[in-house]
């Protein structure tokens, strides 16, 4: 007996009348008819027989509604817990970013779903980039979220905000505006960062012809933020980057910067677990802003 017709059956049990099931079911008549009758033959013998306008159940029906009758409330409790599980879905989501973006930027967007998704649970992590792809293609994190991600066979990666470079230094050097050109810098002595972003910066200083004074070089942006604040050198982040990081009055606008993107990276073959998709939505309704 499969499902459809454990159905009709337990219907026309419960009901007693053709018509009655109909309406339970919200199907027409004719449809319980034809189930029934087709179950009937299928099985053999006869289920129900007619009796002042009522359909009663034969000694084999009633044997069979005891197992069906838990079988039924067993699919009637299994629906109500998928539906249960697309409206209010729960689960573990694995989630990687670079350091930086882990300071303020993933934190707020994590915490923000958290709030409006009872029973999900994030396991996070910081790695740089590569480490990031490395993870994904093992299948140890779920998604990751970085700066200028590149499209992979494996990978499928989506631009969720768009940034720019800034200028992070001290008052000490005296710098004009709160908008700075790059001849605004000359001589200035500069932090040299080797990161995910240091390629893009210096094709945006040799397209405009721009040779920075580089006193010292870091691969943290940890340090970069501080050795600027701090007056030993001025240093040129990506603006998410700097907020986290620094004080809004050692911030400066670097004008023509070049766009700074930031994507989700995702594997292209993988299903997706119902708090996943949620997730990713999510993230596309938003409309990330900057504070600046």
């Amino acid at each position: 007996m499969k499902s459809r017709q454990l159905e009709v059956f337990h219907a026309v049990y419960t009901k007693g009348t053709i018509t009655e099931a109909a309406k339970h079911l919200n199907v027409s008549q004719p449809s319980v008819s034809k189930v029934l009758a087709h179950t009937e033959s299928q099985l053999g013998f006869l289920l129900f027989s007619r009796f002042k306008g009522r359909l009663v159940p034969t000694s084999e029906a009633k044997i069979i509604f005891s197992k069906a009758d838990k079988i039924h409330k067993g699919l009637n409790q299994l629906n109500l817990l998928t539906k249960n599980l697309s409206e209010n879905p729960s689960g573990l989501i694995r989630l990687a970013c670079t350091p930086t973006l882990g300071l303020d930027f993933v934190p707020t967007m994590v915490s923000s779903f958290s709030e409006i998704s009872e029973g999900v649970k994030f396991e996070t992590h910081t790695f740089h980039y590569d480490e990031i792809l490395s993870h994904i293609n093992e299948g140890s994190i779920d998604m990751g979220i970085a700066f200028e991600a590149i499209h992979g066979n494996d990978l499928h990666i989506k631009k969720i905000i768009t940034g720019k470079f800034v200028v992070v230094a001290s008052e000490k050097f005296s710098l004009p505006n709160r908008t700075l050109k790059l001849e605004d810098l000359k001589k200035v002595p500069f932090v040299n960062i080797e990161g995910p972003l240091s390629k893009k910066l210096s094709l945006f200083f040799r397209k405009k012809r721009f040779s920075p004074n580089i006193v010292t070089s870091t691969d943290s942006y940890f340090m970069a933020s501080s050795f600027a604040e701090k007056g030993l050198a001025i240093s040129v982040l990506d603006e998410i980057s700097a907020n986290s990081l620094c004080d809004k009055k050692n911030i400066w606008e670097l004008e023509e910067s070049p766009s700074i993107d930031i994507y989700i990276i995702l594997p292209k073959k993988a299903s997706r677990s119902v708090i996943e998709e949620k997730f990713l939505s999510y993230i596309d309704e938003q409309e990330y802003k900057i504070n600046s």
